[in-house]
């Protein structure tokens, strides 16, 4: 009987990767007052649209914070995050994966983890940024937006700081995972550049312009573990630091299980890392 609660909510925190995409924004910032500008980017391999939310800092300020989601709904959930950071001095820009929200439709099956097209999306998105906004600018992102953030972040030399809460390591690892768990998820069989891929990029991360990346991870997660970031930071001691693990029963969202423990970490590296 114990194997199978177990079981049960061991599919529930698989069932949590999936992708869930919603195309309606169930609120707009303006309902809760909050300034933001709407934009319309076209995606840099000519195939999409993809939406951006801009929100300006309260005050003047030169620090800019990109988020890139988890999967699940769409930017317009995600506005407490936004406010956090705002809260801390930084203008924001979240975006919907082509597939979500306003941005261009794409076919997306709950069983893949992560697609290709997804890393272009954010890529638009940070090259936009900078030709629009400023030359630097720090990443944020959890779950799938964890593994786009380590693996584009550490590829680019606009990025100071990148935040990866719960980052995958690899594909190939990823697929694994699955099997080991005996769940029927996919990855990108082709198409993904290895390049983009956490356990590869972190390594080869040329510091330029980066000061540091924190790595985040539950301390129930299903699939990964503190010893899974450790591997990540052994790639490059010089700039990921200090692994913290959020205390975390549910196994699901990271944020959500301590809001207030979960933004004084982030500050504090983001604090850390001037």
């Amino acid at each position: 009987m114990k194997s199978s609660i177990v079981a049960f909510f061991l599919t529930l925190s698989i069932y949590g990767l999936a992708l869930n995409p919603s195309r309606t924004y169930k609120q707009r910032p303006d309902r809760y007052n909050i300034k933001y500008k709407e934009i319309v980017i076209k995606s840099n391999d000519g195939k999409a649209d993809i939406k951006l939310w801009y929100f300006p800092s309260v005050n003047e300020s030169d620090k800019l914070m990109i988020i890139a989601h988890n999967g699940e709904g769409n930017m317009a959930n995600y506005l407490r995050r936004v406010d956090r950071f705002k809260r801390i001095g930084y203008s924001v820009v979240t975006f919907d994966y082509r597939g979500y929200g306003e941005s261009s439709e794409f076919e997306i099956n709950p069983d893949m983890y992560i697609y290709p097209q997804f890393t272009d999306d954010l890529i638009s998105v940070m090259d936009y940024c900078k030709k629009n906004f400023q030359a630097t600018f720090d990443l944020y992102g959890w779950g799938i937006g964890a593994g786009l953030a380590a693996g584009v972040g550490c590829n680019r030399t606009d990025i100071k700081r990148i935040i990866a809460d719960t980052p995958f390591l690899s594909l190939g690892d990823l697929e694994q995972r699955f099997d080991q768990q005996k769940q029927w998820k996919e990855v990108p069989e082709r198409g993904y550049d290895p390049m983009f891929e956490p356990i590869t990029s972190i390594k080869q991360a040329s510091g330029e312009n980066l000061k540091g990346i924190l790595l985040i991870i539950g301390s129930n997660d299903v699939l990964f573990n503190s010893k899974d970031m450790e591997k990540l930071r052994s790639q490059n001691r010089k700039l990921v630091w200090p692994i913290r693990v959020i205390e975390n029963p549910s196994r699901m969202d990271n944020f959500k299980a301590n809001k207030e423990k979960y933004f004084v970490t982030i500050a504090g590296f983001l604090d850390d890392t001037k």
